[in-house]
């Protein structure tokens, strides 16, 4: 098990925070990734983890994350992210708001949103301490915007696939169902394709078969199964190498981040010849719908989240040329931008 120390010495991030107030049950870390472009922006995810490192790891990944997501979109802003661990102990009601405080006391060099595990109720708490969130009435908005981009991702996949621009036909598997999703299977049935979807949350897994025509499968065996394109959609480091190497299908895009357990596993899929979409490519449409609507452009927001299918599209032609995967393709790209502004640490 690496130590907080190990863990900020691997990833170096500009700031690290702890917000820890036992008398609410709060624990949180704040991970400021970069801030070359602009200010850092991520979301809160409020989940358990087995131990507190494991907490300090995910949120430093999911920061660095960010950092790439960003700065692949083309967006001025920095990456950054909140993880606040989930315990019976936590008074939600109190714990909130003191992140906000927190949140408040940086004066703007991170921006949060909601992210895995909290809702509109938890950040409505947080913004009732701090300017520096998006609204929590954006939330729906947001998630449509993430939905889209995997869209136009999964169909940069099958346009290698199956060398067509349409999805009519295509055997796409959406893993988790929560509130991007659900949207992501309403969208690609719109759009012709045969959709299957595995939940182990029993609400939502309703939630989807009532409101859908999709295919419930098992979620054991949901990323091995005889599909075209798995959309992962919930937890991250699903993709590990036994899974990369037992795959059937052909291509990968999805919501979650840091969809790859190790970069073994990317270069896996590559070697089996499955178009994987990195993570932070695909999943980047809530942030450009969140700085295009604070830009005055929220009317023309999807449109420009639609561009991710370009960009994506440039990322497996970059691989291919340069014989790398295209998680690294994309990283490359990321860090071109970053360095334009300022040479890394």
């Amino acid at each position: 098990m690496s130590s907080l120390f190990d863990l900020l010495d691997a990833f170096r991030p500009e700031e690290f925070h702890v917000v820890h107030r036992r008398d609410l049950g709060l624990t949180a870390f704040i991970a400021i990734d970069d801030t070359r472009l602009g200010p850092a922006t991520g979301g809160i995810r409020w989940r358990a983890y087995p131990t507190p490192e494991d907490g300090v790891r995910d949120v430093l990944r999911l920061a660095r994350a960010m950092t790439h997501k960003n700065a692949f979109a083309e967006l001025d802003l920095g990456g950054g992210k909140t993880v606040v661990l989930h315990h019976p102990g936590t008074k939600a009601a109190a714990a909130f708001p003191a992140l906000g405080e927190a949140i408040e006391g940086l004066g703007g060099r991170y921006i949060t949103a909601c992210d895995y595990g909290t809702t509109a109720a938890e950040l409505a708490l947080v913004t009732s301490r701090t300017r520096f969130a998006l609204p929590e009435d954006a939330a729906g908005g947001l998630d449509l915007g993430t939905a889209t981009g995997v869209l136009v991702a999964i169909r940069a996949v099958w346009r290698r696939i199956g060398g067509r621009d349409d999805l009519e036909g295509a055997r796409v598997l959406v893993q988790g169902v929560g509130d991007v999703g659900l949207v992501l299977v309403r969208l690609l049935l719109e759009a012709g394709a045969r959709v299957t979807f595995s939940e182990v949350d029993e609400p939502r897994a309703s939630r989807c078969a009532a409101e859908t025509r999709a295919v419930r499968v098992a979620a054991a065996d949901a990323l091995v199964g005889d599909v075209d394109v798995i959309a992962p959609c919930a937890v991250g480091e699903v993709l590990t190498e036994d899974v990369a190497r037992r795959m059937r299908a052909r291509g990968i895009a999805g919501a979650a981040n840091n969809q790859l357990a190790s970069d073994e596993a990317g270069r896996i899929l590559q070697a089996r010849a499955i178009w994987y979409a990195p993570d932070f490519a695909a999943n980047a449409g809530a942030v450009i719908v969140g700085f295009e609507t604070f830009a005055g452009r929220g009317a023309t927001a999807l449109a420009t989240v639609r561009r991710i299918e370009q960009r994506v599209d440039a990322v497996f032609e970059a691989a291919a040329r340069d014989g790398i995967t295209p998680t690294e393709a994309a990283v490359r790209r990321a860090q071109r931008r970053l360095d334009e502004v300022r040479p890394s640490r």
